[in-house]
């Protein structure tokens, strides 16, 4: 499904308010390149369902450990390992995650957050939806790359981000799909793990 960018929140709250119905919890992930773009969203969205954000860049991988191969590898600069262990695996067992921000400025961890209990979850910035991510998400949204960004560009590419969301955010509202088009449910996931 594309939905245009402009007033995205207000259908996209719909959606999730429709889809979670029943639900005792529901998780959303917001990815794509532009970094301020999904923030923008993440809150207007958090806002309108009483939603509690995660955002991605606490999960960047320590510069001093980063080694040039992982550096090339798309979505490498991201430590997935780390948000695997304390947000994925914590909400796939049905427990409340506790997960370190990270600050590169001191190399280590700069505050401890205790996600409270909450209906929907959003997950929001770039490498929400890598791969190597045990898919735990009941809705996946992506901003449309614009090709500005070289890195966001190759990991998008290279995982075919795009290709298996829900929802594609698009910036031109020609190519969205017309209002009476319904949400047609949900893609395969991103990542197949035998433990969720």
């Amino acid at each position: 499904m594309k939905i245009a960018f402009d007033g995205a929140a207000e259908r996209l709250s719909e959606i999730i308010r429709g889809e979670s119905n029943g639900m005792a919890h529901y998780y959303v992930a917001i990815d794509g390149a532009d970094g301020e773009k999904i923030a923008s969203l993440a809150a207007e969205l958090a806002d309108k369902l009483a939603a509690f954000v995660i955002p991605t860049d606490a999960f960047a991988y320590p510069s001093n450990k980063l080694s040039a191969e992982r550096k090339a590898s798309p979505g490498g600069v991201f430590d997935y390992e780390r948000f695997t262990r304390e947000v994925a695996r914590p909400f796939l067992a049905k427990q409340l995650p506790v997960y370190g921000v990270y600050a590169e400025r001191i190399r280590g961890t700069v505050e401890r957050v205790q996600v409270p209990e909450r209906g929907v979850y959003l997950v929001a910035g770039r490498y929400a939806l890598h791969p190597e991510i045990p898919d735990f998400y009941d809705l996946r949204i992506v901003l449309q790359n614009d090709g500005a960004d070289e890195t966001a560009s190759a990991y998008l590419s290279a995982y075919m981000i795009e290709e298996f969301c829900d929802v594609l955010l698009v910036s031109d509202p020609a190519e969205a799909d017309g209002e009476e088009d319904g949400f047609s449910g949900f893609s395969l996931p991103l990542s197949f793990d035998g433990d969720a």
